[in-house]
């Protein structure tokens, strides 16, 4: 295989294993890096039975997600890298589906393969988009693509990073992974979006199926810190790509909708109080 894998672990506990095994026992010796972000739950451990065909990375810290990916590139050599959660099982066929469509099509900067139906393509954030989800009133819009049964492979603006192929050459091109949305959230939405700006193809493969249990690092983090790392990095991409006044209203939006869930939720209150304050201040 011309393929690397690299996943990024943080606390979760038996999902790695699942992964490793399902991946080891669906491809042909990909070379495989696991960066673990400091985890303190054991999962490093449940795995390192693998250590024989998996290289794994501890780091002292919890670098974040991006971070974590570009330690998986710096540690790896493949044409292609790619990148897994640890609550993915991969399917028969889906990694050599990916990396066929890479090897045939040059111009592709990254595929990504279908990660269950919560989880499909999206289309780059607007401002509008952004304001809406934090009122409430609709998540941003999933790209036109086709059932999982279908075998065409299209062009969308951002698949789900759980199982993204990545190539190197598009990769270094960019300078890798945005490490300052930090621990996780919107460096995919960066990663995708420069990558079309720099003339790169982004795919999606319906029919190279990756089981996903998703949700679990937020869970991990508790409501409060997820809270502040989701809007923060929302608020970056949106100073990043969308303007001043986008930021603003992007800020009061995440302040509003804030208000919104500590009324209807007043047992979690205090949870959502410090991400309304840090978007008031913003303003």
């Amino acid at each position: 295989m011309t393929t690397s894998v690299a996943i990024v672990n943080w606390n979760s506990g038996g999902r790695l294993k699942t992964c490793l095994e399902s991946l080891l026992a669906t491809t042909a010796s990909p070379e495989i890096v696991v960066v673990d972000n400091a985890s303190s739950d054991g999962s490093i451990d449940s795995a390192v039975s693998f250590r024989d065909r998996v290289h794994f990375i501890r780091n002292s810290v919890n670098r974040g997600f991006a971070a974590g990916i570009n330690q998986g590139f710096q540690a790896t050599e493949g044409a292609h890298v790619l990148v897994l959660n640890p609550d993915i099982r991969v399917m028969p066929g889906a990694v050599e589906t990916l990396e066929n469509f890479m090897t045939t099509h040059p111009r592709a900067g990254a595929v990504g393969g279908y990660v269950n139906a919560k989880y499909l393509p999206r289309r780059f954030p607007t401002a509008a988009a952004l304001i809406r989800e934090n009122l409430g009133l609709g998540r941003r819009a999933l790209a036109s693509v086709p059932s999982k049964e279908a075998r065409e492979i299209v062009p969308v603006d951002q698949p789900a990073a759980a199982a993204l192929m990545v190539r190197r050459d598009a990769y270094d091109q960019l300078g890798g992974f945005d490490e300052r949305f930090y621990p996780a959230w919107y460096e995919d939405v960066d990663f995708c979006r420069r990558l079309k700006g720099a003339g790169w193809e982004i795919y999606f493969a319906p029919h190279a199926e990756f089981q996903h249990e998703g949700g679990y690092s937020a869970g991990a983090l508790g409501v409060e810190d997820f809270a502040r790392a989701y809007y923060a990095n929302q608020t970056r991409y949106a100073r990043k790509h969308l303007g001043p006044a986008a930021v603003v209203a992007v800020r009061a939006s995440i302040a509003a909708g804030m208000l919104g869930r500590m009324a209807a939720r007043p047992w979690q209150a205090r949870a959502y109080a410090r991400t309304f304050w840090e978007a008031i201040r913003g303003l």
